[in-house]
């Protein structure tokens, strides 16, 4: 097929056209840079705006990965299918501010609706690479957008609001993409004036924290949040620990902090590996890398922009699924695997994965989690089943309905969903060679993503050997419907027809659940965030 050529306000840029299942053909650029190279001086700090180049980009090639913390790069791999890029070697660099377009190439006269993906990965992790945007917007007329940001102690390292190294670097990437979008969608046949931002985990705090943030004022419309808010425990950073966090980091590297500037100096040429090394040393010491209040994008904490009101009142979908603690989560409980098989009072209440929900739990505390998440005929695996619930309702649930809430009651139009829904793929080894999880774990935290993006569609071949049923592409295909809907007109029901009209949230706190027969439930995890935001409160 003919590569198709783009000229941007920055040069021109060559793609590749995929055709899908249908024969729907989707263009596809790669590798777009968006910034200059965060390197030597700019490492930590914020983006600034890629120069023009000279001759055509080659956006036919994946470009290079963020470097994050690797300690659970194996374990998700495991998991999570992704596009399989034939065995080509893995490249992690710190000049990786770039972006993949995907649009249909039937798209000349149009102005589609534009979608913004922010990736997981706890801030930690996470790359454009794994995401493929081409069946989202060839089977919903749309144009998806998916950008590379800093992550981790090179994303997120800050000396404080008032210092030369604020922090939210990360962030700060996320709006320079916007803002990329903003001048550069048009020629990719989008509508720069209906941009939707929506991501995952902590892409999902990321879209809450962008909507929050004042240097973000017009650069997107609409917002979606899947299993991720600014609630999350342990996703963002007081300034003690922010303090805490540097001081750490300066000691391991035996640089004296008596001249801060030289510090810092010193600290922009530690080669980028040797950070990565020392992150994952400070794993051992809870001490992780976050966005934090720096006085610009985040002036103050998010509670505290969510509680005056002040932001933006856009459309927000904001969703989180049933059983979010009983998978992949166990990926933060060592040795691989022992959450999933099960495991002792002593490993689970040890457990990183406890150390992180909840580092000051005293004993009257853990005496009531064990009053309501623990349950004797569970057998075996009751430990394991324990602290899957509570992970899933303290980091997923309550921040969802805690956020819907004030989104809600600030006057945002917002709708809520629950995925019900259980892949194939993780519980019969016909559907492929993903881990196999237990019986008890239903919709676990990302299995959503992978209806977002089409992937039962997808003409690219995936990892694990993936397989989806019928009814898994059909719930795929309804779930598009309703989120590119929303990314068209703000509403989800409007547009392409849908099986049931989806509420908003107002209308009774109502749930859209995500199942092979969608259907509405009410007051969804209500008593699980009174049970955090009030009992659990007062014991940590």
């Amino acid at each position: 097929m003919d590569c198709p050529v783009i000229s941007t306000k920055l040069g021109k840029v060559k793609g590749k056209v995929v055709e899908l299942l249908d024969g729907v053909k989707v263009d596809t650029f790669r590798s777009i840079p968006f910034a200059k190279p965060p390197t030597g001086s700019k490492r930590f700090m914020p983006p600034e705006p890629i120069e023009p180049w000279v001759g055509t980009l080659d956006g036919t090639k994946i470009g290079k990965e963020t470097i994050g913390i690797k300690a659970f790069d194996a374990p998700m791999e495991k998991i999570l299918p992704r596009p399989d890029d034939g065995g080509a070697p893995k490249v992690e660099d710190e000049d990786c501010l770039h972006l993949s377009v995907y649009t249909p190439a039937n798209r000349a006269g149009k102005k589609l609706a534009v979608m913004v993906w922010l990736y997981g990965g706890g801030f930690q992790m996470g790359s454009e690479k794994i995401y493929d945007g081409s069946v989202l917007a060839g089977m919903n007329d749309v144009v998806v957008v998916v950008p590379n940001y800093r992550v981790g102690i090179l994303g997120f390292f800050s000396l404080g609001a008032d210092s030369i190294c604020s922090g939210n670097a990360g962030l700060l990437d996320q709006q320079e993409a916007f803002r990329w979008v903003q001048n550069n969608i048009e020629e990719f046949g989008g509508d720069r004036n209906n941009v939707t931002i929506f991501g995952e985990s902590a892409g999902g705090s990321g879209v809450q924290l962008n909507i929050l943030s004042p240097t973000a004022r017009g650069l997107f419309h609409k917002g979606i949040s899947h299993s991720g808010q600014h609630e999350i425990i342990g996703h963002f950073h007081t300034p003690e620990f922010v303090k805490k966090a540097s001081t750490a980091v300066f000691k391991h590297l035996n640089i004296d902090t008596g001249n801060i500037q030289n510090a810092f100096a010193m600290l922009q040429n530690v080669p980028a590996e040797k950070l990565i090394e020392l992150s994952m040393t400070l794993l051992s010491e809870n001490i992780f890398f976050y966005p934090c209040v720096d006085g610009k994008v985040l002036p103050r904490s998010p509670a505290e922009l969510l509680k005056d009101k002040r932001f933006p009142k856009i459309p927000y979908i904001i969703g989180c699924n049933s059983t979010e603690g009983n998978g992949i989560m166990s990926m933060l409980t060592p040795p691989e695997g022992s959450f999933v098989k099960g495991f002792t009072e002593e490993q689970a209440k040890g457990s990183l994965l406890m150390a992180v929900i909840l580092p000051n739990l005293n004993d009257a505390g853990y005496e009531l989690l064990k009053k309501r998440y623990l349950r004797e005929e569970d057998g075996e695996t009751k430990f394991s089943q324990f602290l899957g619930r509570l992970s899933g309702d303290a980091m997923f649930v309550t921040p969802a309905i805690a956020s819907s809430i004030a989104h809600s009651d600030a006057g945002s139009e917002v709708y809520c969903y629950l995925g019900r829904f259980q892949l194939k793929m993780h519980h019969d080894d016909a559907f492929g060679d993903a881990l196999n999880k237990p019986d008890w774990c239903e919709c676990d935290h990302g299995d959503d993503i992978l209806m977002t993006f089409g992937y039962p569609f997808t003409p690219v071949k995936l990892t694990l050997s993936s397989k989806f049923t019928e009814e898994e592409k059909q719930l795929s295909k309804e779930f598009m419907t309703y989120l590119t809907n929303f990314a068209k007109t703000g509403n989800p029901n409007e547009g392409n027809k849908v099986v049931i009209p989806w509420p908003k949230y107002a209308d009774g706190r109502v749930h859209l659940v995500v199942n092979s027969q969608m259907s509405i439930t009410n007051n969804f995890g209500i008593d699980e965030m009174k049970f955090w935001t009030t009992q659990m409160a007062a014991h940590t």
